[in-house]
């Protein structure tokens, strides 16, 4: 009885040995990921959504499980005003821009090569930045022009996950939904990221 439990460890033993190199290697070393991102701010009561935007992440996979990534992305939306008051017209431009720089862990959840779920905890630095312009023509008088631009960054952390949709062996579809926290002296913001793109390297 002892030497068939010997044999019967042996070959379980065996078996993984076999089994975990295999599965490892379904894994890719590096994945790359780029496409469209789209963000909505709350703030203070306030929304705001910047349905403009680009994404691009580098994954390095440490085990089929177990990824670091690297994640850029940018979203910008402009607004334009124009007011005319007797003779008097005054217009004012907006051009924001939201840039995120962030870096983390990502699980992936490989049991099926078609459909690889993953959940990622990023954290790193958003840069917000503002261009306003006005300017205000009076009759006979030559256009008054004004315009100031201002920028800041702060530590932002991002909570997310998302599903890789094999296409082929090497190209998949990807859907992703993240939470991100803005961290700023006296107060945050809270941010909702959607992203869909492709994916290179599954």
């Amino acid at each position: 009885m002892y030497r068939l439990h010997v044999r019967v460890l042996a070959f379980y033993l065996a078996a993984m040995g076999v089994a975990i190199p295999a599965f490892a290697q379904s894994a890719p070393r590096a994945e790359l990921s780029g496409g469209y991102q789209f963000l909505n701010f709350s703030s203070d009561g306030e929304n705001e959504s910047m349905g403009k935007g680009w994404y691009f992440d580098v994954t390095g996979n440490l085990s089929p499980m177990l990824g670091i990534v690297f994640q850029v992305g940018g979203n910008y939306k402009s607004y334009e005003e124009s007011v005319t008051i007797g003779g008097i017209t005054s217009t004012a431009t907006a051009n924001l821009k939201v840039h995120e720089f962030l870096g983390g862990l990502r699980l992936n959840a490989r049991g099926n090569s078609a459909l690889v779920p993953f959940a990622q905890v990023l954290v790193g630095g958003l840069n917000g930045s503002a261009n306003v312009s006005a300017t205000t023509t009076l009759p006979g008088q030559a256009p008054i022009a004004f315009s100031q631009e201002d920028s800041t960054t702060n530590f932002g952390l991002e909570l997310g996950g998302g599903v890789n949709f094999g296409l082929t062996d090497a190209v998949g579809l990807r859907v992703g939904l993240d939470y991100l926290r803005v961290f700023e002296e006296g107060g945050g913001a809270n941010l909702f990221r959607f992203s869909a793109g492709i994916t290179i390297g599954r």
